[in-house]
Formats: structure tokens, C-alpha cells, sequence
């Protein structure tokens, strides 16, 4: 059974998924690194174009979104002898419109939009407007799949779809009959909220962090859910009851008290220890990742061809497992320690695969390369831990990584909350980039702190090439002005 820990009571949302003393999973969202994919807006058509057969769409984030004639809900309803019409036939200018992003924006173009919206559960994916029933091919027997359309086609209301996800094999009908009212709701908000704000707005953060890790994991697989956010406490309390959800009251940080903060050290560094002396390399690009796979200090008991074998069943496993700590994606090159058999390198395959499949992005093995490479993909859905946390060392020009200076001012804001609210001043020396982070526009970042901790923040700054920061002096304001003027 798995515990997840949830540090989310600071601008940095960090999420970490433990099984015994194992931290399996490791979830980071940063203000500046949030996804908008599955968000829903209030938006406004700012211009169709017939001969595109598209329409842009005003959303609020300074570029427009754009929309093809297929995803709008008009064009979706329409009966079949008017499919062949133009878009200015099914949406005008001017008009509003309620739409999701289904993919990213890019440099210079506007993320993509539809008007068909969609609300992801646990055991299946709500449609207002899908009109049809799907069931995942992953569900191999037939009479389960037939028992799944047949729900849907007795529940399902007026112009209403459903996705039956493979979580539903097996379950009882009333409790994914709740999960589809759950749906149902959500729409209900969302048309509620529609009229009581203007476009361009956002009416449905699909990327809450907390959301987001509770789809993914089945609530009969979590053992606990402990919190430090007493916000987040009390919605999943209501939402998943007591027995599942506990409130952290320690003083020291969530991450600490849990020996989290030390694996998210570990799964940034390029070495990884294997349990059996055997040590991994792993080298991230922005193209692709290499893993070089090395004997260390286990010599194994029987000859060489063993001790090779069994460094890369091992080795195998631990790949496996990083790559869904790190969130690693794309493509990866692993360089194990030659083997002459085919036999064997099936199975380090299989060991590969073993752990693989437990993980929630699909993992794909290609095969061994004529020179010894296993070639891997696996797919993107978000950044890497190392994208998220680190970027490139100005002083090696790119070829190693540091802390950013986002990452440091989170460090420094979680520091503070574990020692600012016994004092009534702190005075904080911080290199330039820290410091502009920290203080935010016009001061806000800064403001907020003082006024949450109760505590008057003094920062100056100091002069390095890393982005880094030291708390010089906790105590009363008086000590801590006194001591600046001196220095000034």
C-alpha cells in the first residue's frame, strides 16, 4: 500500500509517492513550469478563417488559442448534410465560447483548443457533448467490454459520452455510476461559473497538482494521504473522508520529517549505487538519455559471465525505476555490460519490463542495437525533475547543471517557514537572481511571506556565479536594522 506525502503548502507543489521506505514516485510544480493542457477557459472568437476552416480564440494568455471547424460542439451536433459547411457557418466573431487546451502553445503559435470538452475520473472520462460510448481495448473480455456499453447507453442523457477506462474491469455499476455524476457536477460548476465570469477567463485548472497524483493512483492502492496545507486537508477530508487523509502539525518541513528532501538530492545526481555494489551513469540531453551500466564494487561469487549477467538484471530494474522517479522521457540509450547470449539479453529485457510496467507512461523497448545498445522510448506527458529543478552552470557554459534560482528561493521560502515564526525579523543575503525571484514583481513574493509569517524580511545581495543565499541573522527588527546600518 502506498503513502503520499504532500508539501503543498508553499508556492512550490512537491508530491512524493512512498511504498514502505521506498519514495516511488516525486511530482514538482513550479509557478513558472505550469502546464495548461486539459485547462477549460471562457474565451472569445477574435477571428475566423474560412479558408483555414479555424477560428482564433482569446483565452487570456497573451497568445490566441486556435480552434479547427471538428472541435467545435456546433459543428459536432450538426446533422450530416450540413458537415460540408464552412466554419462561418458554425461559429462568428465576436462570439463566446467555452473551450480546453489539448495541446501546448510553441514559440510563435497559439496552444490548440476544442469545444468538446472532457472530464477525466479514476475508472472513466466524461463528455457533455461526446455522443457516442468508447471502451478501452485494454479490457480483453468481450462480455465485460458489452457490460460497459450497455452502461452507457442506460445512463448516459441527452447528447452525453463516455470513455470506460481498463479501471472500470470488474467493478461494481454504482460505484462508477458515482464517478459519472462526479462528472456531471464538475459541468454543472463549470456552466454555473460561466455566467458569473468574463472572457477571457479560466474556469477549470485541470493541472492541480493534488488532481492530478489522486487520478493516477487508485484510492484502494493509498494507504494515507498526509498533508501540511490545511486547505488541502479539509477538501480531502470531505472528498475522501477521514480515515485516509492526516494533517502533518510538525514544525520542521513535510519533506524533511519524511527523508524525502535527501531522495530528490539522489535523483538529481548522475551517479545511482545499485543495491548489489553496482553503480548507473545516467547523462541527460536535451535530445535524448544515456545510461552507461558499471560493475563498481560487485565481483560477484562464480565467473565473469555471471557477474555481467547479474549486474544487468539488476541494473535493468533499477533503469526502470529511475526513469519514473525522474520522470525521464523520449528517448534512452542504455550501454549494459556486454553479453555474448541472446538468452540473456532476453532477459534483462524482461527484468526492464518487469518494473516497467508499473509505470504510469507507456515504456517501449526496441531492442538491442548491432553495437550492445538497448534503445528504449518513453512517453512525455511532463518535464523532467532535472528540467523543472536544475538549469545549465553559467560557469561551465552548459555542460554541468546547478540549483535554478527558482529552485533556491523555494528552498529558502520553506526554510523560512520553519524558523521565521519565532522571530520578528530575518536578514537574508542572496546572490541577484535569487534575490529578483524572491521579492517577485513589485515586491509581491516578499510581501506575502512577511505577511503569512509574520515577520519583517531584509535581503541585500551578494556576489557569485551559483544562485544561492544565507539566512546572515534571525532576531528582533531593531538587532537586524541595527547591524544593516552598521554595515551600510
Amino acid at each position: 500500500m502506498k503513502t503520499i506525502i504532500m508539501n503543498v503548502n508553499t508556492s512550490e507543489k512537491r508530491i512524493a509517492v512512498v511504498e514502505g521506505k521506498k519514495v516511488l514516485e516525486l511530482n514538482i510544480q513550479q509557478p513558472k513550469h505550469k502546464e495548461i493542457v486539459g485547462n477549460i477557459y471562457k474565451g472569445r472568437v477574435i477571428d475566423v478563417l474560412p479558408g483555414m476552416q479555424s477560428a482564433f480564440v482569446d483565452i487570456g494568455l497573451g497568445r490566441n488559442g486556435y480552434i479547427g471547424r471538428e472541435q467545435l460542439v456546433a459543428f459536432h451536433l450538426a446533422p450530416p448534410s450540413e458537415k460540408e459547411k464552412s466554419i462561418s457557418h458554425f461559429v462568428r466573431q465576436g462570439e463566446e465560447m467555452i473551450v480546453q487546451v489539448t495541446k501546448e502553445g510553441a514559440e510563435r503559435k497559439g496552444p490548440k483548443l476544442s469545444g468538446l470538452i472532457e472530464f477525466p475520473g479514476a475508472s472513466l472520462v466524461y463528455l457533455p457533448f461526446g455522443n457516442y460510448v468508447a471502451v478501452s481495448r485494454k479490457m480483453k473480455e468481450e462480455e465485460e467490454r458489452k457490460r460497459w456499453r450497455e452502461f452507457g447507453q442506460t445512463f448516459l442523457q441527452n447528447q452525453e459520452g463516455l470513455i470506460v477506462r481498463t479501471a472500470c474491469e470488474n467493478q461494481a455499476e454504482t460505484k462508477i455510476l458515482k464517478e459519472l455524476e462526479f462528472g456531471r457536477s464538475r459541468y454543472k460548476t463549470l456552466q454555473d461559473q460561466q455566467k458569473k465570469f468574463k472572457s477571457p477567463s479560466l474556469l477549470f485548472d485541470a493541472n492541480n497538482l493534488v488532481d492530478k497524483i489522486l487520478l493516477e493512483h487508485r484510492l484502494e492502492t493509498i494507504k494515507e494521504i498526509v498533508i501540511d496545507d490545511a486547505q488541502t486537508f479539509q477538501l480531502l477530508k470531505e472528498q475522501l473522508g477521514e480515515e485516509k487523509v492526516s494533517f502533518f502539525r510538525g514544525k520542521e518541513n513535510i519533506f524533511s520529517y519524511y527523508r524525502i528532501e535527501k531522495e530528490i538530492e539522489r535523483s538529481l545526481k548522475q551517479m545511482v549505487w545499485i543495491d548489489n555494489g553496482a553503480y548507473l551513469l545516467i547523462e541527460q540531453t536535451e535530445a535524448l538519455t544515456i545510461i552507461d551500466v558499471n560493475t563498481g564494487k560487485f565481483q560477484g561469487k562464480e565467473n565473469l559471465r555471471d557477474t555481467v549477467f547479474k549486474t544487468n538484471v539488476a541494473a535493468a530494474k533499477e533503469i526502470a525505476f529511475q526513469l519514473n522517479l525522474r520522470d525521464i522521457s523520449g528517448i534512452v540509450l542504455i550501454d549494459f555490460i556486454d553479453m555474448k547470449q541472446e538468452d540473456e539479453r532476453q532477459k534483462v529485457i524482461q527484468a526492464l519490463r518487469s518494473v516497467a510496467k508499473e509505470d504510469r507512461n507507456r515504456v517501449t523497448i526496441h531492442g538491442f542495437t548491432s553495437l550492445g545498445i538497448l534503445e528504449i522510448t518513453r512517453k512525455k506527458t511532463r518535464k523532467s525533475l532535472s528540467a523543472i529543478l536544475q538549469t545549465n552552470c553559467p560557469t561551465c557554459s552548459g555542460t554541468g547543471r546547478i540549483d535554478s534560482a527558482e529552485t533556491v528561493v523555494f528552498k529558502l521560502e520553506r526554510e523560512l517557514w520553519e524558523q521565521g515564526k519565532d522571530h520578528d525579523a530575518v536578514w537574508i543575503e542572496a546572490t541577484e537572481e535569487v534575490k529578483h525571484v524572491f521579492l517577485g514583481a513589485h515586491n509581491e513574493h516578499k510581501k506575502r511571506l512577511e505577511e503569512a509569517l509574520s515577520i519583517k524580511i531584509y535581503i541585500t545581495e551578494s556576489a557569485s556565479s551559483q544562485h544561492e543565499y544565507t539566512i546572515r541573522q534571525l532576531g528582533s527588527d531593531e538587532e537586524i536594522k541595527a547591524r544593516l546600518n552598521n554595515l551600510s
